[in-house]
């Protein structure tokens, strides 16, 4: 996120021009770009669908603040909380949800722009692979939450 996704949301002047301090950033971005041909990542005036914009706001607002909560609360084992459980849910659809969206987008591209085994690698290996890890994710914090409210339900019958 920090390192490809998010770069073009820093000011110009950090990653755009030649020795800017953060010149490598842009330079890992465009060599992202020229090696996986990703359409959603080509500068303009390339046409970047409007979902991707909002996808790209939600990476932003919700991802990023979730994944440095959920880093820090891993590494001090806060993670077991019902709270938790729920929030990652509820991160894990989301982040199933919007990349299945960019994979499906992906595999329709056009065969003349983005060749088959850029695809190949593009839809399955990378968005593919993160696909997968935001299914486990959310199965995981599914059948946590799950099994949370049915211990709740049992003590409301017995009472």
């Amino acid at each position: 996120m920090l390192c490809v996704d998010l770069v073009p949301l820093y000011p110009h002047s950090l990653w755009q021009p030649s020795g800017a301090p953060l010149r490598f950033l842009g330079e890992l971005r465009e060599y992202y770009v020229s090696t996986y041909n990703d359409q959603f990542f080509k500068p303009p005036p390339a046409e970047i669908p409007s979902f991707f914009t909002l996808f790209a706001f939600l990476e932003l607002t919700f991802h990023l603040p979730v994944s440095l909560w959920a880093v820090g609360a891993l590494k001090g084992g806060k993670l077991s909380s019902g709270g938790a459980e729920l929030l990652l849910l509820v991160y894990g659809l989301q982040t199933a949800i919007t990349t299945f969206t960019c994979m499906y987008d992906a595999a329709l591209w056009d065969p003349a722009v983005v060749t088959f085994e850029q695809k190949k690698t593009l839809v399955g290996g990378l968005y593919g692979s993160y696909f997968a890890l935001s299914v486990i994710l959310t199965a995981d914090m599914y059948g946590r939450v799950l099994k949370r409210m049915k211990v709740a339900d049992a003590i409301k019958k017995a009472q």
